[in-house]
């Protein structure tokens, strides 16, 4: 099944407007506690929207003792990497409503066009792979020197979109799925926890090319990122 097409439509402006409108699952509602949370998706005017939404899924911290939806920590850690610089999804609406349903979250997003997550890249050559590892790198490191820690590390969370067919230009590196993303005190406890994550699963670079990673991403947290070239 393809995702609900409206090629004219307006997009919505409120909540109601987003949480009704047609959109096929992508992720089926997944049940905890006593809560949910799924993603939709749909095209509006040729563009491609993705709906996160959520039913008392919440989290809790000194400021929301109580708990709010993790939609709207979502979309803060967004905000916070757009300040650094880094690509992420671009966020088209957030809300949260309590009704007699529950807690109600909402966050939506544009689909980020021409990116692949880097679990779907393969038969890349040698110079290829070395020039991925240093964008990836570098974009990590900018990330961690910021004291954020992703926590959810993975080649399906890293999205990939060279601006011309892999051309010399390098390779544009997304981070996606920030609804863990967290701030420890120590920057190298998050960068140590995501690099081991990737490393652990990834199959993409041999030891030659994750070593050129990490040089990248040593530069990043010294304030020097870009210095590398493949």
């Amino acid at each position: 099944m393809s995702a609900p097409s409206l090629p004219t439509a307006q997009l919505p402006d409120d909540f109601a407007g987003w949480w009704s409108l047609p959109a096929e699952w992508i992720e089926e509602p997944n049940v905890r506690r006593a809560g949910w949370s799924g993603m939709a998706t749909c095209h509006i005017n040729g563009a491609r929207y993705f709906i996160k939404k959520q039913c008392n899924h919440c989290y809790r911290s000194l400021a929301h003792p109580f708990g709010r939806p993790t939609t709207e920590r979502e979309y803060a850690n967004i905000c916070r990497l757009q300040t650094l610089g880094l690509r992420v999804p671009e966020p088209v609406f957030h809300a949260s409503r309590k009704t007699e349903e529950g807690f109600l979250g909402l966050l939506v997003t544009r689909d980020l066009s021409g990116f692949k997550a880097l679990d779907d890249l393969h038969d890349l050559t040698p110079a290829v792979k070395l020039q991925l590892a240093a964008a990836v790198g570098s974009a990590a490191g900018c990330m961690h020197r910021a004291h954020l820690q992703h926590s959810c590390f993975y080649g399906k969370h890293i999205m990939v979109r060279w601006p011309e067919q892999h051309a010399d230009s390098a390779p544009e590196v997304a981070f996606i799925d920030l609804e863990k993303l967290r701030r420890p005190p120590l920057p190298w406890r998050a960068a140590a926890h995501d690099l081991s994550q990737l490393r652990r699963h990834q199959q993409l670079w041999n030891e030659t090319e994750w070593a050129h990673l990490l040089a990248a991403h040593r530069a990043a947290m010294a304030g020097q990122a870009g210095i590398l070239r493949t």
